[in-house]
C-alpha cells in the first residue's frame, strides 16, 4: 500500500504522474484552472462535500460549487497564488455550504499555475 501524505511537497506531481492516484488519496482533491473552473475531483472530496464527482467538474468552485470559499482567507490566496504564477499556501477552514460544517485544512498547490491549481482537503 503506497502512503502519501497530506501536505507532502511533491504531491502534485505524484497525481500528475499516475492519475490513477487520484481516488486513492485518503484525502480531497480538487484540480481547477486559473478561473476556478473544475477540471478533477476525486471520491474523497465528495465524501467531505456529498457531491459526486460528475456533477462537480465543468463547474467553478468559488461560485457554482462552494460559494462559501468565496472571500480573502480562501478564494484570495487563490487569486494572489494565480497573479504570482505559483500557489503553496496551507490553512484552515470550514466548508458550509448546503452541508453539515466540516473544519479542514487546505493545501493549496500548484507546480505551475498554467496546469492547474491543486485543491487538497483534509478533515481536522
Amino acid at each position: 500500500m503506497e502512503l502519501i501524505k497530506f501536505g507532502a511537497d511533491n504531491l502534485e506531481n505524484l497525481v500528475a504522474q499516475d492519475p490513477s492516484r487520484l481516488n486513492r488519496l485518503p484525502f480531497g482533491a480538487v484540480l481547477v484552472d486559473a478561473s476556478g473552473k473544475i477540471m478533477k475531483y476525486n471520491n474523497a472530496e465528495g465524501e467531505i462535500t456529498g457531491r459526486k464527482p460528475e456533477e462537480v467538474v465543468g463547474k467553478n468552485f468559488f461560485t457554482d460549487v462552494a460559494p462559501c470559499t468565496r472571500g480573502h482567507l480562501f478564494q484570495g490566496k487563490f487569486q494572489e497564488g494565480v497573479t504570482k504564477g505559483q500557489v503553496n499556501t496551507m490553512f484552515e477552514y470550514v466548508f458550509d455550504h448546503n452541508m453539515a460544517p466540516a473544519k479542514v485544512r487546505v493545501h493549496m498547490k500548484s507546480a505551475s499555475v498554467k496546469d492547474g491549481v491543486w485543491i487538497f482537503v483534509k478533515r481536522v
